[in-house]
């Protein structure tokens, strides 16, 4: 008789993976908390003073109806949320105060702490929400684009581990709020323009653009510098896309064109004057703006539309998609961009318009308080001194990756894009040149944009922007050779790399705890951002 052949057992990874998603996502979720809860959550309140207290202030500030007063990011998607997180916190009774007016009185010093202490866990709490929600959602996205449950839980706890949201989940921050719209806007698009082998493009498709586009919006109403990666999806999409398969009904078709189109217009018209109001008071902006030569007050914003808009047509033309699925998928973006650009409205302020509709000029302040020797003296955004400070910031970016060069600020997420890069390799030499090249473009828009981030001093923090582009190359790699995760050896190669990740992400958060800092040195700028808070304790 002939032995029946032996079936291999399925590896841990395997057994976990097979698990329901929701249990996995909510397993994720769990362990994320835990980590924050067991190191850095019960930190005083003015460890991270900038910029928690300054966006707890505004969660006050909007608690009482009064306008706000900070616009550096310009921070208005953040304020509406946590006005919201705060509001709810105080009507079940986890939260002794959800308004300015309701502050104790600053002589009481006792009832001042206590009160700031539990204001700032809040944010705390709402930070453990948001970054697990990021992790949550983008795993899951990234699951449907892949295939592979495997790859998407390990890109999953990557992500969550990773410095961006392992800073990002102890402190309150704008930038969490914008990365994860921007890059869960990214993958909506990559999902959308990558329609199921043999399958037509169904209104899914079209619904995933509108909500990119809506992300996009709401992350520019948070931070303005998700505008560099936004610039990237129309690449992304060029690149990623796939061909569908031909509608069957012309005439349906170009009916939910029309619908589209219809529904784009009613909500570009009015976005569309917000950005004028925006443009229009470009004078009057709470700090002085430098021009961008000749591009100011319109033209740089109509060459990032024309960039847009260009990106639609060569995707259609290069996937072959009909005419009337491009009109939609074109309709599609505009109705989320301009949604997302609306909210504006729900607590208007012309600095918040100012701010997202000039957001070069916008992000050109900071980047001049910083380096004020290369760039105060410019008279335009675009000079010499930026020049000179871009270039170092790609030769710092590309230092860091050799470790030699440039062995301080080391992310943990080096080894994820050491294996993306040798995959890519791997990749070309078997033929799968376009995958490399998916790969690489993906870790390229992050370099670029730590590059970029570089001008305003790169913080940890800043990499909720591009550990997901990295963890997502490395993923996009890893999909295209499961025998690495199904044979013994490179398994245990790879999932020794991810717990080094998450073991390296509580380094810095451990360190953080056994050396806190001089609350003192807050006290120069805290009036000017709180003007309207008693001093605090340790300023007196």
């Amino acid at each position: 008789m002939t032995p029946a052949p032996s079936v291999a057992r399925p590896s841990l990874l395997d057994r976990i993976a097979a698990a329901p998603w929701w249990l996995l996502c909510v397993g994720l979720a769990a362990a994320m908390a835990l980590s924050v809860l067991l190191v850095g959550f019960r930190l005083p309140y003015w460890v991270h003073a900038d910029q928690d207290l300054v966006l707890a202030y505004h969660g006050l500030l909007f608690g009482d109806g009064l306008p706000q007063e900070y616009f550096d990011h310009p921070g208005y998607g953040y304020f509406l949320v946590i006005d919201l997180w705060y509001r709810l916190l105080h009507a079940v009774g986890l939260l002794p105060v959800a308004s300015l007016s309701a502050l104790p009185p600053g002589g009481d010093v006792a009832a001042t702490e206590a009160v700031w202490q539990s204001l700032v866990q809040a944010g705390r709490a709402l930070s453990i929400l948001l970054t697990a929600a990021f992790a949550v959602g983008y795993a899951t996205l990234l699951r449907g684009l892949v295939g592979d449950r495997r790859v998407a839980l390990l890109a999953g706890i990557l992500l969550a581990f990773g410095v961006g949201l392992t800073a990002q989940g102890r402190q309150m921050r704008t930038d969490l709020l914008s990365a994860g719209f921007v890059v869960l806007g990214l993958l909506m698009v990559l999902r959308a323009v990558r329609p199921a082998e043999g399958k037509p493009c169904g209104g899914a498709s079209l619904v995933q653009l509108a909500l990119g586009g809506l992300l996009v919006g709401l992350a520019m109403l948070t931070k303005v510098q998700a505008v560099f990666l936004a610039m990237g999806l129309p690449v992304a999409a060029i690149l990623f896309g796939r061909r569908a398969e031909p509608e069957r009904a012309a005439g349906a078709a170009w009916g939910i064109a029309a619908l589209a189109g219809l529904l784009a217009a009613v909500a570009a018209v009015p976005a569309f004057g917000l950005i004028q109001a925006g443009l229009a008071g470009w004078g009057r902006a709470v700090y002085p703006y430098t021009p961008v030569g000749s591009l100011s007050g319109g033209g740089y914003q109509a060459i990032v539309a024309g960039w847009v808009l260009v990106g639609i047509l060569v995707h259609a033309a290069v996937h072959r998609v009909p005419t009337a699925r491009a009109v939609a998928g074109a309709a599609a973006v505009l109705l989320g961009l301009a949604a997302g650009l609306l909210a504006l409205d729900i607590r208007w302020n012309e600095q918040n318009a100012i701010a997202v509709a000039n957001f070069v000029e916008h992000m050109f302040v900071f980047s001049s308080w910083r380096h004020g020797a290369e760039l105060q003296g410019q008279g335009n955004v675009v000079g010499q001194g930026t020049l000179g400070l871009l270039l170092a910031g790609i030769g710092r970016t590309l230092a860091i990756r050799t470790i030699v060069l440039h062995p301080d600020n080391i992310p943990q997420t080096i080894i994820v894009e050491w294996f993306a890069l040798a995959g890519a390799v791997v990749l070309w030499r078997r033929g799968e040149r376009l995958a490399a090249v998916q790969a690489l473009f993906l870790l390229l828009v992050a370099w670029g944009l730590e590059s970029l981030f570089s001008l305003r001093g790169f913080q940890r923090a800043y990499a909720a922007y591009t550990d997901p582009l990295a963890i997502l190359s490395a993923a996009w790699v890893l999909a295209r050779m499961p025998g690495l995760l199904d044979r013994s050896k490179p398994r245990r190669w790879i999932l020794g790399g991810v717990a080094l990740v998450v073991v390296a992400a509580h380094a810095w958060p451990i360190i953080e705890t056994r050396k806190l800092p001089n609350p003192v040195t807050h006290c120069e700028w805290i009036p000017i951002y709180m003007p309207k808070v008693a001093p605090f304790p340790f300023c007196r």
